[in-house]
């Protein structure tokens, strides 16, 4: 939900960082973070169209 906007936020679009140690996740060849669209309100258009284009592609 939105509580976790913020986290998902630094863990997809932040550098890795020790602050929010979910960001690790990007060094992961095939790692993969499921969330709800509340929880995506604090990602940038860009980000969320393209994690969907590429959902769109593989199911």
């Amino acid at each position: 939900g939105h509580g976790k906007a913020r986290a998902l936020a630094h863990a997809i679009e932040g550098g890795v960082s020790q602050m929010w140690t979910v960001s690790v996740l990007q060094m992961h060849p095939k790692g993969i973070i499921v969330c709800d669209d509340a929880a995506c309100d604090e990602l940038k258009y860009g980000t969320v169209k393209y994690f969907k284009d590429i959902e769109k592609n593989n199911i």
